[in-house]
């Protein structure tokens, strides 16, 4: 029988430990693929695209340099390095959703 080295051993108990916790990880169902919110100032729809979704299940949605997060009270947060110009800053999920505003991410369809 081939010895293991305790090199190969370490490497194999990695891999395994990896991918017993990524297959633990499960998406959050009631994040949306994109937020659309209205710009009163330019007078236009912003959508900004699910980019990240952390571990703690708060979420980054963005658009070139805008960006939005979302926090694990699902609302979204107002930044706080510039002017609010968007709407849907201090909105919650169900208040967008209510208002047509989400479009909704439909895995397996």
């Amino acid at each position: 029988m081939p010895r293991m080295t305790a090199m190969a051993a370490i490497s194999i108990s990695m891999v395994v430990g990896y991918a017993s916790g990524c297959a633990a990880q499960t998406f959050p169902s009631d994040l949306p693929l994109a937020i659309v919110c209205y710009h009163e100032q330019k007078q236009s729809w912003v959508v900004g695209y699910l980019e990240t979704v952390n571990a703690d299940g708060s979420a980054v949605y963005g658009r070139g340099t805008l960006t939005a997060n979302l926090g694990v009270e699902r609302v979204v947060e107002p930044p706080r390095n510039r002017v609010v110009a968007l709407d849907c800053y201090g909105k919650s999920l169900e208040q967008l959703r209510a208002t047509g505003r989400l479009v909704e991410l439909r895995p397996g369809q």
